[in-house]
């Protein structure tokens, strides 16, 4: 059985529907179209594939584990059942630990416990190549995914042992979906019994949104924007409204079904209290959305565990205007594609529903975080695309290739940059001065998780009588001659504890002997008896 999508013979232009300049076809061609039409669609889908896959496969095991990653270690370790208990009892769904769970018979280091999320990275930017094509042209379906391949924002979570490249692969397809069936609602209109294109478009939408409802708490927001969407299409198609919504009640019925059961299984192991676990995400503030914007948008360089900006050089060469380029492509695909009709409604909602969204539910709690919004950055790269194929003819392909060029001049500089805290070396430095009798003492037990990841490589990780959070006993082991390392870092974002309180604490183990600083956010003090 073939599992290619027949040409959409059968999706009659709808009344809304005005094609652009060398619109492709809603689908793939079949097995029957000419060798070129193949051509055209798989070697730009294979290329764009291999970009994405190398830029997050390499380098990927170069950045060390942060506090949410060990969380899918010690989860996809553990058995099915409970697997899918303790995913439920933090707020979590269960579908990306579960993949990860068949990796962990490899191992746990970085490059393996990670590859998932590269892979759905890669296959994200196929997915929206495909989108922009059918949209557009090979030409903006190809800059767009170019630019999801070379993001460094979305390169940062395609080497993240987490869930978020996964959602937004699934999020895509439902995307996608939902677009062709703006492209003609008269066929979406039809009973979905009937086979043909338009009953793909709806497939699409529904196993991408149910797997998407299923992985993270944050595509509640893409099946609100859905909602809008199609909401959208009804009432611009008199003519098959209530056709149009019976299949999308249907179909919603249906991803709900798969999702509801979750739902309440949260709702159970949490006690009723869905509210929690958000105290760690820190108020919203400009600074705060600024910082978001340039990270999701505007392909700045970020830190993973804080609001910080990094700069993008490469050598003598700053690129921090290159996103700009990128916001002027994305605001010309806005503007034609809203005056084009459906297509470009369903697409600016989905991109403005997630951040209003967000910024919204801060009057409840604020969940304004950069990785809250990657998957709007690939609708943003699709508009940019689209804008692309508005420039006059002659500049579409010289500007594509000036477009892959900057994105990998812009990416470089990524590899070498501290977007997390260095707890790999910190373990390092304490595995080759510590002697027998230490003590170390922290104000973070996070501390402690996070270096034991790498000391219990070497056989050396820190026991129960190793290290304290109880500066009196620090002081006693003092007392009584023991060297005590006094360790303080980020472990997650938004960490609650200062170093400045940390370091008054410590005020009764006196003198200081030694002070280091392991890059941005960890800080090794030693105290030594004699003060050497």
């Amino acid at each position: 059985m073939s599992l290619t999508v027949p040409r959409p013979t059968s999706l009659r232009p709808g009344p809304h529907r005005v094609p652009a300049p060398n619109q492709a076809t809603a689908f793939p061609p079949t097995l029957a179209a000419p060798v070129w039409r193949h051509l055209e669609l798989v070697l730009p889908l294979v290329l764009v594939c291999l970009v994405a896959l190398v830029a997050r496969l390499y380098g990927l095991d170069g950045k060390p584990y942060w506090m949410d990653e060990i969380t899918t270690l010690r989860r996809s370790s553990l058995g099915l059942g409970a697997l899918v208990r303790d995913s439920l009892s933090f707020h979590h769904l269960p579908l990306y630990f579960v993949v990860t769970s068949w990796f962990v018979p490899f191992g746990l280091n970085e490059s393996v416990m990670r590859l998932p999320a590269a892979v759905f990275g890669a296959a994200s930017c196929g997915v929206l190549f495909l989108l922009g094509r059918s949209l557009g042209d090979w030409r903006s379906g190809l800059a767009a995914s170019l630019l999801l391949a070379l993001a460094p924002f979305q390169v940062q979570y395609g080497q993240e042992a987490r869930s978020y490249t996964l959602v937004t692969t699934l999020i895509l397809l439902g995307l996608w979906g939902l677009a062709l069936l703006a492209r003609d609602p008269v066929a979406a209109a039809e009973p979905l019994r009937r086979r043909g294109p338009a009953r793909t478009a709806w497939l699409l939408y529904g196993i991408g949104t149910a797997g998407a409802l299923d992985t993270l708490s944050v595509a509640n927001f893409w099946f609100l924007a859905a909602n809008l969407g199609a909401a959208f299409i009804a009432f611009r198609s008199a003519s098959v409204r209530r056709s149009f919504v019976r299949n999308w009640i249907v179909v919603q019925l249906l991803v709900l079904s798969v999702y509801l059961p979750f739902l309440a299984g949260m709702v159970v192991f949490t006690h009723g209290n869905m509210g929690s676990g958000l105290d760690w995400v820190p108020p919203l503030s400009l600074r705060n959305v600024w910082t978001t914007l340039q990270t999701v948008y505007l392909m700045r360089i970020s830190s993973l565990i804080a609001f910080r900006i990094f700069p993008s050089h490469l050598g003598m060469l700053g690129l921090q205007w290159f996103g700009w380029i990128v916001a002027a492509l994305a605001l010309t695909g806005l503007v034609s594609g809203v005056r084009r009709g459906l297509v470009g409604g369903v697409i600016a909602i989905g991109l403005f529903t997630l951040p209003i969204g967000l910024a919204a539910s801060a009057v409840v709690s604020s969940i304004w975080m950069p990785r809250y919004l990657l998957w709007s950055g690939p609708v943003f790269f699709l508009l940019a695309g689209l804008g692309l194929v508005r420039l006059p003819e002659r500049l579409r392909t010289p500007g594509l290739a000036l477009l892959a060029v900057l994105g990998v001049v812009n990416l470089l500089p990524y590899y070498q940059t501290e977007t997390k805290p260095l707890w790999n070396q910190a373990a390092a430095e304490l595995l080759q001065d510590r002697q027998d009798g230490d003590l170390l003492i922290t104000d973070d037990p996070g501390t402690v998780n996070m270096m034991n990841v790498y000391l219990a490589r070497t056989g050396h990780a820190l026991k129960p009588g190793d290290w304290t959070t109880d500066v009196a006993e620090a002081k006693a082991r003092h007392a009584a001659g023991a060297r005590v390392w006094a360790v303080h870092g980020t472990v997650g974002q938004n960490d609650p504890y200062q170093l400045g309180s940390f370091l008054e604490t410590l005020a009764p183990l006196g003198p200081v002997a030694s002070a280091h600083q392991v890059g941005i956010d960890i800080t090794m003090l030693l105290f030594a008896p004699d003060g050497t």
